[in-house]
């Protein structure tokens, strides 16, 4: 067995915009816990739909291509460990972004993983890492009713990271935090990148608020949650994220603004006719769990 990488990833090294140590920490996560990372399919199966491993050279002399050098070690004789396989043999710390979000996409593929609290997990566990890097798993489409998740760069047209790259953006009156800051803490801790001003106060700290909000509540948020009560009709900054979400619930003509009422205070702009969720008859937790079904997560 030759101990050398399978092949020269020199220059994918030079053009990562996923570090090393995002890698690591989601190939240590993915060795560590306790069921594999090809999950319900064999190993050859796995690592087929995301490397042509018959055009691959083998570091064996018996076999021609790598598809038969890894049945050999780790099927039949199993003298390499799953470390070896991603860290020297595949070189996931050294190949391409495109390869790398490739073998993370099919991690949580519903062919692969199917188990709703394990992809819930996993989804979540890679979302925590990659965001540091700028990118997050989105549903891209559904197989038979479960979701097919997408890596997506959060970037601007310059290549920088974006400052509203949120997932969930929440809107609310201060007398209404206490309820807000557990759907926050939910969120946050299902993997969830969700704008709440908490979170934010370094960001906050010294920025023009105007101006920056706007470009949150209008930004790539997929979702707005409006906390709706008679104390949010009558805020001025609530106003201001409100018209903000609304112009880009206009502008985009998609489903943007999620309703969610204390009360039954009319708030202007917000058509009594959109489907709203009454908290009278919800716990935080149950609307968290709500928010993560509309961005397609498993619950």
């Amino acid at each position: 067995m030759a101990d050398q990488f399978l092949f020269d990833s020199a220059g994918d090294r030079e053009n990562m915009k996923i570090s090393e140590v995002t890698r690591r920490n989601i190939i240590d996560y993915l060795l560590l816990r306790e069921y594999p990372f090809h999950g319900r399919l064999d190993l050859i199966s796995f690592l087929k739909r995301i490397w042509d491993l018959s055009s691959m050279p083998s570091t064996d002399y018996r076999f021609k291509n790598a598809e038969g050098d890894i049945w050999q070690h780790m099927v039949n004789n199993y003298d390499w460990g799953y470390d070896y396989l991603l860290y020297t043999y595949l070189d996931l710390l050294g190949c391409s972004d495109e390869i790398f979000l490739k073998f993370v996409e099919t991690c949580v593929h519903p062919v692969v993983l199917y188990d709703k609290k394990q992809v819930s997990e996993t989804l979540s566990e890679f979302n925590k890492f990659l965001i540091a890097d700028g990118y997050r798993l989105e549903v891209s489409s559904n197989i038979s009713g479960r979701p097919v998740y997408k890596a997506v760069r959060l970037d601007d047209d310059e290549g920088h990271c974006r400052e509203d790259a949120y997932e969930v953006v929440l809107s609310f009156a201060g007398e209404d935090r206490k309820y807000v800051e557990k759907v926050a803490e939910y969120l946050k801790s299902n993997g969830v990148k969700v704008f709440y001003d908490r979170y934010e106060e370094v960001t906050l700290w010294g920025k023009d608020l105007a101006e920056h909000l706007d470009k949150v509540y209008r930004g790539s948020a997929r979702y707005c949650v409006i906390f709706i009560s008679s104390a949010y009709a009558n805020k001025i900054w609530t106003n201001h994220e409100k018209r903000s979400a609304l112009a880009k619930a206009i502008e985009e003509k998609e489903e943007y603004i999620l309703p969610a009422r204390f009360d039954d205070t009319e708030i202007p702009g917000i058509r009594p006719t959109i489907g709203y969720v009454d908290l009278r008859k919800k716990t935080p937790e149950e609307l968290g769990k709500m928010i993560l079904q509309k961005l397609g997560r498993v619950v």
